[in-house]
């Protein structure tokens, strides 16, 4: 992680639209800290609007709606109401098992792709033999 963190005072006003240079210092921000819920709404909806894909951590109950993100993370030790409204659960402390998760998934789409790729190659293998045999038996007397 990087050292370009924003806190809350860097976010500006969270009840009006983010001006061009805010939403330049949320983008290249490499964290944030010290805010608080409405400062991770503003957040989301400010990334979300400039084409990112949005996930958001959180442990208490008012981290519990992150129906504003994309993914909703609830960190090791989150409430019941913050695990129950996450698309992820860590069971480890620390960010670092997200990093592996997403590592994980990319190898398992890929084995997907390639599955789907082999299925398919195999199909039309299949396929042009049996037009194969049907052609000359058929061209035969």
């Amino acid at each position: 992680m990087g050292t370009g963190i924003l806190d809350a005072a860097g976010l500006g006003d969270v009840k009006k639209k983010a001006t061009a240079a805010e939403a330049k210092s949320i983008e290249q921000a490499d964290g944030f800290a010290q805010v608080f819920p409405e400062h991770k709404f503003h957040i989301v909806d400010v990334l979300q609007k400039r084409g990112h894909i949005v996930a958001m951590t959180g442990d208490g109950v008012n981290d519990a709606r992150r129906s504003s993100s994309d993914c909703g993370i609830a960190v090791s030790g989150a409430t019941d109401a913050a695990r129950a409204a996450a698309s992820i659960v860590l069971m480890s402390p620390g960010l670092s098992v997200i990093i592996d998760a997403i590592k994980e998934s990319r190898r398992i789409v890929q084995r997907m792709n390639s599955y789907a790729i082999y299925r398919i190659a195999e199909t039309l293998r299949v396929l042009m033999f049996v037009t194969l045999v049907i052609l000359s038996s058929t061209s035969s007397p």
